[in-house]
């Protein structure tokens, strides 16, 4: 029998000081989007402490979870068919820059203009009202945090 689990992640929200956002290009063979920087959480690792990793591994920059944003539940996507992501704000503490990393290959960062993610294949698509909100304001909250995607 195989084993199933559930991934559980973080991803970070981290505008610059234009109001652009950090995403992260993936383009393969097998697919071609952006997201937003992060990944999957490690056996007694914090989730905040998981996204500073994260971002650092795949950027080069260190950053600080704000606050807690969102919590999306889904059960699409290969090979991990249900996970849970944990968006945070978060801010640039230091670090260098790195528009490529290794994680995969052919993935590349760039800041982009939260109104470019309606003209390109970004998931997930729900976020970009939830993004220009709080790039307009950044103590905008929603009363509801948690996302459930369609079944």
């Amino acid at each position: 029998m195989t084993e199933r689990f559930i991934r559980v992640g973080t991803r970070a929200v981290i505008f610059n000081e234009v109001n652009e956002i950090l995403v992260v290009h993936l383009l393969t063979q097998e697919a071609n989007y952006y997201y937003l920087p992060g990944g999957g959480v490690r056996f007694h690792e914090k989730i905040d402490d998981c996204l500073v990793r994260e971002v650092e591994e795949e950027t080069g920059l260190q950053v600080k979870a704000e606050r807690l944003l969102w919590v999306r539940d889904f059960l699409e996507g290969l090979p991990d068919p249900h996970g849970i992501e944990i968006f945070f704000l978060a801010t640039i503490t230091g670090g260098k820059f790195q528009p490529v990393h290794d994680s995969y290959s052919h993935a590349e960062n760039t800041f982009t203009s939260v109104e470019e993610l309606e003209r390109i294949r970004f998931y997930p698509t729900s976020l970009i009202s939830k993004l220009k909100q709080l790039r307009d304001n950044r103590d905008w909250s929603e009363t509801n945090v948690y996302m459930r995607s369609a079944p």
